[in-house]
């Protein structure tokens, strides 16, 4: 568990964005460019968090369903990983407080009082993390243990991989 949380971290810790995909409307995944600002320094909790303006789609999208993805990229060191998980909106004042920064008045010019300052939280409960360089692939279910996933049918090329998930349960 701890190499696992260890790769997790330092992959959260070095990149300045990550890709958020949720479940719209129409049953479609959508994905968008968020700031990673609330998470470079996570720690073993992972406990991540975006701001964003609370009347996005994405607010919408994760009330109706709540199952999404994140992808973080490394291009120095070609790692890549993608948390899968539930998003969840903060409503918790002193935490949204907390958590606040001067460099989101750019989109927040009101401050932390902004009515449009809005917070979500992911909650990872798997994974599935490459590292190009050494043709590692991993695909984990023990972020959260409560929650088990099964992965089949994946095999390691030079240049990628082939993955097919056989079965999710929740």
């Amino acid at each position: 568990m701890k190499d696992i949380k260890k790769d997790v971290i330092e992959i959260i810790n070095a990149c300045e964005i990550a890709f958020l995909s949720t479940i719209n409307l129409e049953n479609f995944p959508e994905t968008r460019v968020l700031s990673n600002w609330f998470n470079r320094n996570i720690d073993e909790k992972l406990d991540i968090y975006f701001a964003s303006h609370i009347d996005s789609p994405k607010f919408e999208q994760t009330s109706k369903n709540g199952n999404a993805s994140l992808y973080y990229f490394i291009d120095k060191s070609m790692k890549n990983m993608t948390l899968f998980g539930k998003v969840e909106v903060v409503n918790d004042k002193a935490l949204k407080d907390r958590l606040w920064n001067d460099e989101l008045l750019e989109y927040f010019p009101g401050g932390k009082e902004d009515t449009l300052y809005g917070v979500l939280k992911f909650v990872p409960t798997g994974y599935k993390y490459y590292d190009f360089e050494t043709d590692i692939l991993r695909v984990e279910d023990t972020i959260v243990p409560e929650r088990q996933w099964f992965a089949s049918h994946f095999k390691i090329q030079r240049c990628g991989y082939n993955f097919t998930p056989s079965r999710f349960s929740i």
